[in-house]
């Protein structure tokens, strides 16, 4: 099976507001594993998608706030995700808009399915699947996906817009009001079976205020054509964790709790991560000390290899070059 992929303006947005909220940069590229060209990277480009949801974990982590996929879909931008965003503002109605996302998806993720659920004579549910993912990053992907069809819809549409029910798959939160306030009703259902959005017959009627049929029509037959371009290269998250390593060991910190923090995760989410990718923090401490040694100059001391391979005495290295030499 292929792996799920996303359009690289997804991780963009996230971390457009992160940044604007005084993130670094760099630290954020790092932490959520992504390849460093992903900040500015064309809308052709794709990330995996499990570089996409854990960007929503380390902003969420990094601005400490359990709100983050509400506070920036209220501040979605028409545009923001690209071919997908106008494909939907162009169409006649509301109905048409939907219809067009579900239909073309595949602009911006791999990794999300939308289609027509149940349907009545006053209301019509969509269900929202995601293909790969688990955790907060799920949680946080699902809560702005959905709310971003309704913050996009209200900056083309005369009159709210708000939906009749909303469904997560997710368990309640302590508290949801923003959640309330966002969307604009109380019908919010939690570990639903699905995620879900219904909307009234009548709204799905109500026209979009950009449309245009023949830019419409140029735009779907752009995306009907367009295929992902391959990223200029691939990285795992294991991949950037040993550089994180490498540059801690540069510093004088690596040790588990000074690496887990540069990625903002707690000691333990590290070790479950570590865990998960069938490693451990030893194993992948020793890996990058022994690349960082099998590429130094021969001629380094032994006391110049410690501090190369961030021992704090000499022995400790030697010890390691000679299991490396064997």
């Amino acid at each position: 099976m292929l792996e799920a992929t996303d359009n690289v303006l997804l991780p963009q947005s996230v971390l457009r507001h992160a940044v604007g909220a005084g993130l670094k940069p760099r630290q954020l590229a790092a932490a959520t594993g992504l390849p460093s060209w992903s900040l500015s990277g064309a809308e052709e480009y794709r990330v995996p998608s499990t570089g996409y949801l854990r960007t929503w974990e380390v902003v969420e982590h990094g601005l400490g706030d359990p709100n983050a996929a509400i506070e920036i879909a209220k501040r979605y931008v028409l545009g923001q995700v690209g071919l997908y965003d106008y494909l939907f503002s162009t169409a006649p109605t509301l109905g048409a808009g939907l219809e067009a996302c579900g239909t073309y998806l595949g602009a911006i993720t791999t990794n999300f399915r939308m289609a027509p659920g149940l349907e009545t004579e006053q209301e019509v549910t969509f269900e929202i699947s995601m293909i790969n993912g688990e955790g907060r990053g799920r949680e946080l992907a699902a809560q702005w996906g959905l709310a971003a069809i309704f913050t996009r819809s209200r900056l083309i549409m005369d009159g709210p817009v708000n939906p009749v029910r909303i469904a997560f798959e997710q368990q309640a939160p302590r508290n949801h009001d923003q959640l309330v306030e966002l969307f604009g009703t109380t019908e919010i259902d939690f570990g639903a079976p699905s995620d879900s959005i219904t909307v009234s017959v009548a709204d799905l009627a109500r026209p979009l205020r950009t449309a245009d049929a023949r830019l419409a029509e140029i735009l779907h037959q752009h995306a009907a054509r367009t295929q992902p371009v391959a990223p200029p290269h691939a990285s795992t998250w294991l991949d950037h964790l040993a550089g994180i390593i490498s540059t801690a060991l540069d510093e004088n910190s690596a040790g588990i709790d000074a690496v887990a923090a540069r990625m903002y995760l707690s000691r333990r989410s590290l070790q479950r991560r570590l865990s998960e990718h069938g490693t451990t923090w030893r194993t992948e401490l020793e890996r990058v000390r022994r690349a960082r040694y099998e590429t130094a100059d021969a001629s380094l001391g032994r006391s110049g290899q410690a501090v190369l391979l961030g021992y704090k005495d000499h022995r400790s290295a030697r010890r390691a070059v000679k299991r490396w030499d064997r």
